[in-house]
């Protein structure tokens, strides 16, 4: 990390810091400025990391919303679609009808039987022949 200070800048600094705090205070101070550095870089950096972090997960977020949108696309079913209505315009209107005929009279069906009681039975036939039992009517 370059400040901007050359090396006769800095001596005349370390001069000047001599003067004024003095040669007993001067450990203390340097101590202190550094513990300030310190500090300064780790605030630096936590702002740095939080900008990451941001990116992440904005970059996350629209990964999410694109793998959605391919979920809810589904493209199977989309061409399923297009099919089924490529087949129905290519039928013919005879066809068509037919088909809706068709499915109401199954509808009506359905709703008659719903409606209805069981048909009835059938009669059982009669033999045409007379079993013999050996009573006096069979005679």
């Amino acid at each position: 990390m370059n400040i901007g200070f050359g090396g006769g800048e800095l001596f005349v600094l370390a001069i000047l810091a001599i003067i004024i705090v003095g040669p007993k205070d001067l450990p203390k101070m340097m101590r202190t400025v550094g513990r300030l550095v310190g500090q300064a870089r780790n605030m630096a950096k936590d702002f740095q990391r939080s900008f990451d972090e941001m990116g992440r997960e904005s970059e996350l977020e629209d990964l999410r919303k694109e793998i959605n949108a391919l979920k809810e696309a589904n493209p199977v079913a989309d061409v399923r679609k297009e099919l089924r209505d490529m087949e129905r315009d290519l039928r013919s209107p005879a066809e068509v009808k037919a088909d809706k005929i068709k499915a109401a009279a199954d509808l009506a069906a359905d709703e008659a039987s719903a409606n209805s009681i069981a048909p009835p039975r059938p009669e059982a036939e009669q033999p045409d022949k007379k079993i013999k039992t050996g009573a006096p009517e069979d005679e």
